[in-house]
């Protein structure tokens, strides 16, 4: 398999994470809440905090994934090719989302919230006192956690994956449930109230790692047919989706269990999902998950995701005296209007950019096919 291969259904999730988003930041669910359409324990499932854990879980996955294939079409980890696609995918839009919102918050809102610019800017909001918190920059928390942990996983990775495979899995597993003693720990401590402790880069990150895990349990050549038997079949899906659904059974008047615990659980069951979906390439779901509008929602998740914070900030509430953000309905106008032309007119130029060198990797390789990565049902016809 080529390192620019697509996965069938990827997009679709991507789509109903970033819809999710934009639904949780226009402040719907609370009042269909507060006027019984939706039952409290439904929130979690449909929540923008489920919705990133999907994105943070995916992106481990492919990532994982595109690494695999490098080292095995290549013999070598390329770090610096690694930043360069990274850079090319995430920095371009980012940085003019700063900038706008810089140019927002000073032209039009008066403001000058030099500290918490300075965190957005580099890469570390998900570490900004709630003192220092703007709604406005609240969502680049999730791209500081990512960037985080990818400065660090392609090193260990290039370290430890030839010889070191099983060292890699429980290292990854350790720091998963090392992320959540650590979370038990931190969330007592007098300084918790002032920060939003859950998004910090090595305790959100468990979601990534999540991810990894998966990507190199279904792409282990040794125990290739015995994994994907054990994830393709419909069992793992259906307790994928038993443990995504964990606050509809349990009831526990413990915070730490309903508010953290079940988070864990929940990622665990949208990970064996996602791998079902990467195993069963040919199945209903898929197709579904393949339509063309959930496709296209998809392809631009990204740039949807970057603008709706921008155009909607990360909730309903507005300051009075404040020009921007407009109000939600404008918002979601400019949002539907903006979105695809950014990623027409700005992020594609750098895609393309970020393709020809992935092209150009190939043909270094001499695009060697790694039949180990094909997923069961494209090996051998299965849905």
């Amino acid at each position: 398999m080529l390192l620019n291969r697509r996965i069938a259904g990827f997009d679709g999730i991507r789509a109903l994470a970033v819809i999710a988003v934009v639904v949780h930041h226009l402040g719907i669910w609370g009042p269909a809440e507060e006027a019984g359409a939706i039952a409290q324990r439904v929130f979690p499932l449909l929540s923008g905090t489920t919705a990133v854990q999907a994105f943070f879980i995916l992106s481990g996955f492919l990532i994982t994934i595109l690494l695999i294939k490098e080292k095995r079409t290549t013999g070598r980890i390329s770090i610096g090719a690694f930043m360069v696609r990274r850079s090319l995918r995430i920095f371009p839009l980012y940085l003019l989302f700063c900038i706008l919102a810089t140019l927002a918050l000073v032209f039009l809102n008066g403001q000058m919230p030099t500290r918490a610019l300075s965190y957005a800017f580099l890469y570390s909001y998900n570490f900004v006192p709630q003192t220092d918190y703007l709604p406005l920059l609240g969502h680049t928390w999730s791209l500081a956690v990512e960037e985080h942990f990818y400065l660090v996983w392609p090193l260990v990775f290039a370290f430890g994956f030839v010889n070191r495979r099983r060292g890699l899995l429980l290292g990854l597993c350790a720091f998963v449930i090392g992320s959540l003693l650590l979370h038990a720990v931190l969330v007592r401590q007098p300084f918790a109230d002032g920060y939003a402790i859950s998004r910090w880069s090595f305790l959100a990150g468990y979601n990534i790692a999540l991810g990894c895990i998966g990507a190199l349990l279904v792409t282990n050549s040794v125990g290739k047919g015995e994994s994907a038997r054990m994830f393709a079949g419909p069992g793992a899906f259906l307790l994928g989706l038993l443990l995504y659904a964990n606050t509809l059974y349990i009831d526990s008047g413990s915070w730490f269990i309903q508010n953290v615990a079940c988070g864990y659980i929940r990622a665990a069951g949208i990970l064996l999902m996602i791998l079902w979906i990467y195993l069963n390439q040919a199945s209903m779901l898929v197709r579904m998950l393949e339509i063309r509008p959930l496709r296209y929602l998809g392809t631009i998740s990204y740039g949807i995701y970057m603008w709706q914070g921008f155009f909607l900030t990360t909730g309903p509430r507005r300051v009075a005296g404040e020009m921007w953000p407009p109000s939600p309905a404008t918002g979601v106008a400019l949002l539907v209007i903006v979105a695809p032309l950014s990623y027409r007119y700005f992020e594609q130029p750098f895609l393309d950019w970020k393709k020809r060198y992935t092209r150009a990797a190939n043909r270094r390789a001499g695009q060697v096919a790694d039949e180990d990565l094909v997923p069961v049902s494209a090996q051998d016809g299965r849905a």
